[in-house]
Parts: C-alpha cells; sequence; structure tokens
C-alpha cells in the first residue's frame, strides 16, 4: 500500500506537513528549548507506549513547562492512531516523533507563560536495518551533571559534532566516551557486547541514556540465566577484545555492530541472535493496539 508522509498533527489537529509555522522567536528555534521522544509503532500496536510518554512528561518537568491534557497518554495516543491512519501507517511499521517546543523572547531563562507547542510525525520504517560501523570520537559525551541524561533535549549539537567527526573517519555513527574516557553511547543507540559468555554494557554513571529498549534487553538478559552480564565503567580496549558487540534502540530494536574503529565484529553471533529473538517475542507479548477511545 502506498503511504504518504505529507501529514503531521501540530497542535493536536492533522494539519499538511508544510503548513505549520515556528516564529523565528521560538526558543525551540533559536536555543532548541525542548523535549522529543522518537519510538516505532507495529501495524497500530506500541510497545510500553506509557514508559515514552512519561519521559516526555519527565523532561518537559525538568525545564518547567506545563503538561497539557492534550499531551496525555489517552489523548496523545487517540491522536497517533488518527495521524497513522491519514498517513496509511496503520498496516505496516512507523518511525514515530514526538516534538515539544515552547515559545518566548531572546534570554536564556523562558518566561514562566510561555505558549507550549507539540508535533507528531510518522513515516515508513525500513524492514531491515544495516548492520552499522563505529568510529570513536574526539567529541565527548555531555557529564549527566551538566546536561541531565535521563530524557532526550531537543538540543543535540553535541550528537550532531559527534556524528560528523565519525562520518568523516568512516563511521555510520560515533562512539561517544566520557570525560574520562569510558565508553558511554552511541549518538542514536545503547551500547552492549559480549565475551565468552559475559555480555557487558556501560552503566548509567557513563552519562548515558538509560534507553526504554535498553532496559528491556537488560530484563532478557537477566531472566534467561543463561549468560552473565556486568554493567560498569569500560575503556575502549575492554570493548576491542570482545567477540561481538551491538546496539539497541527503540526503532533499531537490537542490532549488530560490523566494525568498531575498523576492528571486525561477528554480526551473527548466537548471543545477538537470540536476543533479536527474545525481542520480537516481547514486543509481540506486549505490543498494544492503539484503539479509538
Amino acid at each position: 500500500m502506498k503511504t504518504s508522509n505529507n501529514w503531521v498533527i501540530f497542535d493536536g489537529n492533522i494539519t499538511p506537513a508544510n503548513r505549520p509555522v515556528v516564529p523565528v522567536v521560538s526558543r525551540g528555534l533559536m536555543y532548541g528549548d525542548g523535549i522529543f521522544e522518537t519510538l516505532r509503532t507495529y501495524k497500530g500496536k506500541t510497545v510500553l507506549f506509557e514508559d515514552h510518554i512519561a519521559r516526555l512528561h519527565s523532561g518537559m518537568c525538568i525545564l518547567g513547562m506545563k503538561v497539557d491534557p492534550e499531551l496525555k497518554i489517552g489523548a496523545i495516543k487517540e491522536q497517533l492512531r488518527k495521524l497513522l491512519k491519514k498517513q496509511q501507517l496503520l498496516s505496516t511499521d512507523a518511525i514515530v516523533r514526538m516534538q515539544v517546543w515552547r515559545d518566548g523572547q531572546r534570554g536564556y531563562h523562558p518566561q514562566d507563560k510561555s505558549d507550549i507547542h507539540y508535533s507528531i510525525t510518522a513515516s515508513v520504517c525500513p524492514d531491515n536495518f544495516s548492520t552499522p560501523t563505529l568510529a570513536t570520537v574526539d567529541r565527548r559525551r555531555v557529564p549527566s551533571r551538566s546536561i541531565p541524561s535521563s530524557v532526550k533535549f531537543t538540543n543535540g549539537i553535541n550528537y550532531i559534532l559527534a556524528a560528523q567527526e565519525a562520518a568523516e573517519r568512516g563511521g555510520d555513527d560515533a562512539l561517544m566516551q566520557t570525560i574520562d574516557g569510558f565508553i558511554s553511547e552511541t549518538t542514536i543507540a545503547n551500547i552492549f557486547w559480549v565475551k565468552g559468555n559475559t555480555i557487558f554494557t556501560p552503566d548509567e554513571e557513563c552519562d548515558l541514556i538509560p534507553g526504554i529498549t535498553r532496559n528491556i534487553v537488560l530484563e532478557i538478559i537477566e531472566k534467561s540465566n543463561r549468560w552473565k552480564y556486568k554493567e560498569g565503567k569500560y575503556y575502549l580496549d575492554h570493548l576491542l577484545d570482545a567477540d561481538a558487540v551491538w546496539i539497541c534502540n527503540s526503532v533499531r530494536e537490537v542490532l549488530a555492530v560490523e566494525t568498531v574503529n575498523n576492528q571486525d565484529f561477528a554480526v551473527d553471533h548466537p548471543v545477538i541472535g537470540e536476543l533479536q529473538n527474545r525481542y520480537t517475542q516481547f514486543r509481540r507479548d506486549n505490543g498494544n493496539l492503539l484503539k479509538r477511545n
């Protein structure tokens, strides 16, 4: 079925994608004063949708934004269902992005009564994602003490510069490190690796975003009793000594990494294959249909 990407939700209404206009004085445009969430729908079903909305609301709270009724979970579900139907995306997988930003004047301190705006977009999700190559970069992950890493802020300059540097070094994505040189995450995903029978991943003290999919993967690993796993602080040489490496996020799910700094890893490693299968089963068991209220 042919799909359309010509429609968006803007402040609660479905509108042609080229119609909403953000004023030049918008703080979202001037300063990246906002929050976003990205997730995947599966033929009209969502997985842990409440967790995504809770994180969106948490970010708004950090920024001092009021959560209006239109941004409550029931209202967003109904808007998303209508958008997917309008975009002809209820019968296929889709990538959804929710964005919230604030109006206001120049200056870093926002006004107490600044208007809040939001948008929801949806596009076709590819059937498959290619295994990525990662490159370490000089750009470091912003410490959580400077910018909280528990939510996704609109201002992604740090990630943009890191991704540009990774591309210059032949990578599809940047492998981010903390200021102290510990592995943190990539610009778009959390990272894991396996050595022997032990799975490793950076802990939350490494300034990473504790992703919703990361939590699912950790839960799967813990319940399986098949592997040992350790969360901790690891330098690059620890990862480069791994048998296999993978990333995870809500769109790409569990995805093998092909190379890190031109060092090859096994993309068909049995641990990755089993985690992919178990994740698929998890989201099938926990998928919820977007129903009309």
